[in-house]
């Protein structure tokens, strides 16, 4: 299997993992606020990460911490997933993964301005298709007019998740070790956002809070594992063809929502999913020019 090819399904790998996260969220807020949930996720992570540490030479993350572009980038990364935790808890799962998710439009653009990248003509159609599949699979009810506070914080998380995705790919964000101090650092800086905007909160409250079913699977294969199999990926591949590949989030998160959440989709929309499953699929193309994607 070539890097490209790896990349391709390391980073579908990832996006399929995250779908089902939008899900758990919701499950989560019925238990916690969004402020507590989002650093139970990261902290759990944390722990895990930490623990493997202890055997895995490649997971250990004190050298990584020590760099200032590290903190630079997991503070964007904090930032987009808080704007995506409050905004999903305003407007709900299915709005979650559709407006967050928008940075399929934003990175090309920003990819083209900072990493000077080139696009295939596949490259080029599979964005095109994935903008018209995104409008096709809006939920009724959910359309995006600015006119909920909601969707404007959903919005800037995908605008934070933009500016990760592209700074990620420029400073090389790529190894197992890079990828857990992400995490680690991210649990820090929001540790306090939690404790001060969290409401009354002491440590023994944080483990009674919460549904640890949800908590756990965030924190573990959502963000240990998906992380680490997505910056593995973007070492390989293009960063507006990750965001593209990203895009099967949508697919997997509205349809859980519909099984789990009893939301309704409608055959519009399965067309929009369709749609967005031919995006993934250019965007897989593998480009016929030289040199690293």
């Amino acid at each position: 299997m070539n890097r490209q090819t790896s990349g391709v399904a390391l980073t579908v790998g990832a996006s399929l993992i995250w779908g089902t996260s939008f899900v758990a969220i919701s499950v989560g807020l019925q238990y916690s606020n969004p402020y507590i949930l989002l650093f139970e996720r990261f902290l759990v992570a944390s722990a895990a990460i930490l623990a493997l540490g202890v055997f895995v030479k490649p997971a250990r993350v004190w050298p990584e911490l020590r760099k200032p572009g590290m903190w630079a980038l997991s503070t964007v990364y904090a930032a987009a997933f808080l704007l995506n935790f409050l905004g999903q808890d305003a407007s709900g799962a299915s709005a979650s993964a559709l407006l967050s998710n928008l940075f399929v439009v934003f990175v090309p653009a920003m990819a083209f301005l900072v990493l000077k990248e080139q696009m295939s003509n596949p490259s080029k159609a599979a964005v095109a298709l994935s903008v018209v599949g995104m409008a096709m699979v809006f939920p009724s009810g959910l359309h995006f007019t600015g006119g909920t506070m909601g969707d404007l914080l959903l919005v800037g998380a995908a605008v934070g998740y933009t500016v990760f995705i592209v700074a990620g790919k420029k400073y090389g964000i790529s190894s197992l070790s890079s990828s857990f101090a992400l995490i680690v650092s991210t649990t820090v800086l929001i540790a306090p956002v939690a404790f001060i905007a969290g409401g009354s909160l002491t440590f023994s409250a944080l483990f009674a809070s919460g549904d640890w079913a949800s908590v756990l699977w965030l924190g573990v294969p959502c963000t240990v594992v998906a992380l680490a199999m997505y910056t593995r990926g973007l070492a390989s591949i293009r960063a507006a063809q990750s965001a593209t590949l990203l895009l099967v989030e949508i697919i997997v998160g509205i349809g859980l929502s519909v099984a789990f959440l009893g939301e309704v989709f409608s055959p519009t929309q399965m067309m929009g999913a369709s749609v967005i499953g031919i995006a993934v699929i250019l965007s897989s193309v593998r480009s016929p020019r030289r040199g690293t994607p």
